[in-house]
């Protein structure tokens, strides 16, 4: 990409980009609205699919504990004394309830729209910023990935969580292309807003900052005053909740408190890193102990310590673990404990899907010194993949940065059909004499 974003102080909407040039000819015949139309179809009918194929119930322990807040939330006014779980989700959960009643069909059609939009605005955020082809490319891929299409149907976190971090990258790549203080304060709302949704996102936040960082300071443009707005911006927006949870349970924590947990069960002398496994399971001196603790705060402390304690008692144990699950976190399918809805097929699905991404996202990293967008996205997806591996951790958890290796996979694969579409160089005649 040769063109770049123009200076902040520069006129809004001035900015020539390379966005801006036409779709590789390969896909020239399938721009336009009735493809996009297409890809939103495909994507409502693979999500509307799964909607109407689950049971009407609550199927997982983790989304029934989300539902309780939102139940307290949307009966009483209050997220109560939980603290296991971040308040995001069940605000999300108790307003459905609100307008439509406390029914599950009508809270997964909610969640089925976020996804079919958040596939949608996938595919804006990849066309603004690496061109039409790869826009296009970033949705398709996004319509048709098996467990984006089916997280509206298990109320996890993760749908909501894509969906409000597609929008904080939007909001990101504007202030960038644009300029003004204003919108990056409000990059730094939505993504206190996906910290709230799922703390863990803090772990994406570094590369963030660093690819920022980096980009601006190549094109020559100062990086101290947005750093500092969407920093501000970003804390402004978690601390009533941060507050609210001290003036709650007089004590400080940050968002929730299932982290000590999640890095316990990562690190203890039976773990072993395998998703279709517990891999804790506490013994009776143990359970004793937490018994007498006085509730989830002190918890997670105490589990917080116990993981540390074995990470520097054991650190090659440490080591091989981690690797582990880094391998969880970019394995090609789902492989979970409760096996449910895991078959030959869905693993095929899923895994033909992460092969194409994946692929595309490493044709990306080629053009990596001359694309300063890609030093966003990758140095996002490495900071939180890398980050997450101290926790147990699963194919799931990575949906925070799996629109990043969409982007990179649009991008990638449209740099193979441009490519492809590039006519040959006309051979001169010859000028030899007989």
């Amino acid at each position: 990409m040769t063109g770049r974003p123009r200076p902040a102080g520069g006129v809004e909407g001035s900015t020539a980009q390379e966005p801006q040039r036409g779709a590789p000819e390969p896909l020239r015949l399938f721009t336009g609205r009735t493809a996009w139309f297409a890809i939103l179809g495909v994507a409502a009918v693979a999500r509307l699919l799964f909607v109407a194929l689950s049971p009407n119930v609550w199927q997982f322990l983790d989304s029934r504990e989300y539902e309780d807040t939102a139940l307290s939330l949307y009966q009483h006014g209050t997220y109560g004394l939980h603290t296991v779980r971040a308040p995001g989700y069940p605000t999300l959960i108790a307003a459905v309830y609100v307008a439509f009643g406390p029914h599950l069909v009508a809270l997964r059609l909610v969640e089925a729209a976020l996804g079919i939009f958040s596939v949608a605005w996938i595919g804006v955020v990849a066309t603004r910023v690496f061109g039409p082809g790869a826009g296009l490319l970033s949705a398709a891929l996004a319509a048709l990935h098996p467990v984006l299409a089916f997280l509206p149907t298990i109320q996890y976190a993760e749908n909501t969580l894509v969906f409000v971090v597609v929008l904080a990258f939007g909001a990101v790549f504007e202030a960038w292309r644009r300029g003004g203080l204003w919108r990056w304060a409000g990059s730094g709302v939505l993504w206190g807003l996906a910290l709230l949704v799922r703390p863990n996102t803090v772990f994406a936040l570094p590369g963030l900052a660093v690819g920022l960082g980096l980009a601006l300071h190549r094109e020559r443009r100062g990086w101290w005053a947005p750093a500092l707005v969407g920093i501000t911006a970003c804390a402004l927006t978690l601390a009533p909740w941060i507050v609210r949870s001290h003036r709650v349970h007089g004590d400080w924590f940050f968002i929730a408190t299932g982290g000590g947990r999640q890095m316990w069960i990562g690190n203890n002398p039976l773990a072993e890193a395998d998703s279709r496994v517990a891999g804790f399971v506490p013994d009776s001196l143990m359970q004793a102990e937490t018994s007498r603790l006085p509730n989830d705060i002190a918890r997670e402390h105490y589990l917080y310590r116990l993981a540390f304690t074995y990470m520097r008692d054991h650190p090659g144990r440490t080591v091989v673990l981690y690797l582990r699950e880094v391998r969880n976190l970019l394995a090609f399918y789902p492989e979970t404990r409760s096996r449910v809805h895991i078959n030959v097929w869905s693993r095929m699905a899923q895994g033909l899907a992460t092969a194409v991404m994946f692929t595309g996202a490493l044709i990306a990293l080629f053009r990596l010194r001359s694309e300063t967008r890609l030093w966003v996205l990758a140095c996002t997806a490495a900071s939180f993949l890398l980050g997450s591996a101290f926790y147990f951790a699963i194919l799931r958890y990575r949906m925070t940065v799996e629109p990043c290796l969409l982007w990179m996979a649009g991008a990638g694969w449209e740099a193979v059909l441009s490519r492809r579409a590039r006519p040959a160089p006309e051979t001169a005649p010859s000028t030899s004499r007989p």
